[in-house]
């Protein structure tokens, strides 16, 4: 048997623009607050006419990076990437991951881009490639730390708007928490799913008293109740409250998926391209979570449509994947992406053209400077 010929196919040059998004509001969670999305778009061109696009949203707060950090970090890897086959997108991940441990979202980029390449030159849309089927995904709706007294008004907008899952921001002061929770409760009804996030504001019984006051409201689960590092305290929560407990900031790599497991310190995980480095190292972290029987969200940080497609196309290949927190490019002002995933209510759409089918407004892209 022949053995198969080395593709012909070269990253040529690689491109870094700054993508400052606009938000309809200012968005605020436990650990920070944004006014625009500071993120970051990469374009890797090939020899053979190919562009492939990945995007990075970094929240400092949670991931330790910012847009300037992204940028430095992309000037340090692009020489390992040029002249390379974009192909061989596994042993090159690992290259960069070996060469610049940890800054996972600018990697989930490049990431991003590399698939984009690998799907394109396949002629398969991203989640064909990665061997999954199209399904509609239902997403839900985020409710940031603002007013309490204006949570229900916002509920209710959005229930207008068809979104059937709301999930609402928590974690800095338990009476405006109740206040914000229950008005939306009882501004939507019984129906509703609700979803809630600490983002870490919690210590162990401020989450454990603060979870036993919303179970009666019905709660799916909550994200992230304590701090990071403290396993102990969440494996606390899952043995001692009813709402279930669901892993964020505790969860960037396979082996924290596997230590999760071990302390049964999570009853769910999210996966965040922007945290795990992208699609490589999360389609390890998607098995490891299903060889544990851990249900899956799959979320976002304030990616655009972009990065949103990309994850979309990530959880249609694994069927881990059982909830959907795809949302952050609804509260952006302005919209710079052509194609990607289209929103009929909560219910997302996937786009059937080669590699992610998304790709930024070419104008637009004119109009920025690339480093």
């Amino acid at each position: 048997m022949a053995l198969s010929q080395p593709s012909a196919l070269r990253i040529e040059e690689m491109r870094v623009y700054p993508f400052d998004i606009p938000l309809k509001e200012i968005f605020t969670i436990a650990t920070m607050s944004i006014a625009a999305a500071p993120n970051l778009l990469v374009e890797l061109r090939t020899n053979q006419g190919l562009t492939g696009w990945g995007e990075a949203s970094p929240f400092r707060a949670i991931v330790g990076e910012t847009q300037l950090i992204n940028l430095a970090a992309a000037r340090e890897l692009r020489p390992l990437l040029l002249g390379r086959d974009p192909l061989a997108l596994h042993p090159l991940m690992d290259e960069l991951e070996a060469y610049l441990p940890h800054n996972n979202t600018l990697k989930s980029a490049i990431d991003m881009a590399l698939y984009d390449l690998a799907a394109q030159a396949a002629g398969l849309p991203l989640y064909a490639y990665l061997g999954g089927q199209r399904r509609e995904l239902e997403t839900d709706l985020t409710i940031g730390l603002g007013d309490p007294d204006r949570a229900a008004e916002k509920a209710l907008l959005y229930r207008s708007m068809g979104f059937r899952i709301i999930k609402v921001k928590l974690g800095l002061d338990f009476q405006d928490d109740w206040k914000r929770l229950s008005g939306i409760r009882e501004a939507v009804g019984p129906e509703p799913v609700l979803r809630i996030d600490a983002n870490q504001g919690w210590d162990r019984v401020q989450a454990r008293d603060s979870l036993d006051a919303f179970a009666a409201l019905d709660i799916e689960f909550c994200e992230q109740p304590c701090q990071a590092d403290d396993l102990q305290a969440m494996a606390f929560l899952c043995r001692t409250t009813v709402i279930p407990v669901m892993a964020d900031e505790a969860l960037f790599s396979p082996a924290q998926a596997l230590e999760l497991i071990r302390q049964d310190a999570a009853a769910y995980f999210n996966i965040k391209l922007s945290k795990s480095g992208g699609i490589h190292q999360a389609q390890k972290i998607a098995h490891v979570a299903e060889a544990g029987r851990r249900p899956c969200m799959v979320g976002c940080m304030s990616e655009s449509r972009l990065g949103i497609t990309a994850a979309a196309h990530f959880a249609c290949a694994n069927p881990v994947i059982r909830f959907h927190d795809l949302d952050s490019c609804l509260e952006h002002a302005e919209d710079r992406i052509v194609g990607g995933v289209a929103y009929r209510g909560g219910m997302i759409a996937l786009p059937e053209t080669p590699g992610l089918g998304a790709h930024p407004d070419p104008d637009y892209i004119r109009s920025l400077t690339a480093g």
